[in-house]
This record gives C-alpha cells, sequence and structure tokens, in this order.
C-alpha cells in the first residue's frame, strides 16, 4: 500500500500513542519515517541514529520482539487485557504498512530499539523506543 510518509506517521502515532514498551523503564514509541533511506544497512542504522559505528546492533524478529507484551493471560484484568489488544493492533499495523521488517537493538543496557521496514515507496520507516536493561 502506497502511503505518504505523513500518513504513515499519522497511521503509526494513532496507534503507538500511550503505549509503553515495558522494561526497567517504560518508554513510548516514536514514528519515524526516513524518506531519503532507500537501501538498509546496519552501518546506515547507525549513521542515521547517531550511533557510534561501533555500537553493537543486535537483531531479531518482529514476533520475538512483541511476544511477550502481545501474550495474555487469564487472570489479566480488562486494562492489561486491552494494553495487549493495542500492542497486537501496532504490530498488524507495522505488518499492513511495511515488508521486511526487523527489529535492530543499538546498545547495551540502554538500548535503542528501531523496528524497521520498508514502505511500498521504498523508504524505510517504523518505530523505535528504549529498553533500559541491567
Amino acid at each position: 500500500m502506497n502511503v505518504s510518509p505523513e500518513v504513515l506517521l499519522n497511521q503509526l502515532n494513532t496507534v503507538a500513542t500511550g503505549l509503553l514498551y515495558p522494561s526497567e523503564t517504560d518508554a513510548p514509541f516514536v514514528p519515524f519515517a526516513w524518506e531519503t533511506m532507500r537501501d538498509f544497512s546496519i552501518d546506515k542504522l547507525l549513521l542515521a541514529t547517531r550511533h557510534d559505528r561501533n555500537t553493537p546492533v543486535d537483531g531479531m524478529e518482529l514476533g520475538d520482539f512483541f511476544a511477550p507484551v502481545e501474550h495474555v493471560e487469564e487472570w489479566f484484568d480488562d486494562s492489561e487485557r486491552e494494553t495487549a489488544h493495542r500492542f497486537a493492533t501496532l504490530q498488524d499495523t507495522l505488518d499492513d504498512l511495511l515488508t521486511d521488517i526487523s527489529v535492530y537493538r543499538v546498545g547495551t543496557v540502554n538500548i535503542d530499539v528501531y523496528v524497521i521496514g520498508k514502505t511500498a515507496d521504498g523508504y524505510f520507516a517504523g518505530v523505535s523506543t528504549k529498553l533500559v536493561e541491567t
């Protein structure tokens, strides 16, 4: 589906607003669109995100990143069920708007996370968040 960067950012912002990815600090999701990036590499990711080129980067699958926050336990209250549903909606929206989606964890302890994929128009976009793992 071809969508302008503005529309894509609005759609991602609509589903991500208020969601906090849990870690030692709970951080929001921030949508991004890199309109000038037409091919992807770890070096380009580090450059676009202003990280030192020697910063460690670990990749993971989209489903593995969202699995812990989409999982619903029978003892969840309505609010917890709604939050899990909203995470699933975010993942579905990313799947609808992007192809070749990957998740990159950049750094150690204070980790920047980039969920990034390619748009139908050929640029890269997604959402970022932060994790703290000590």
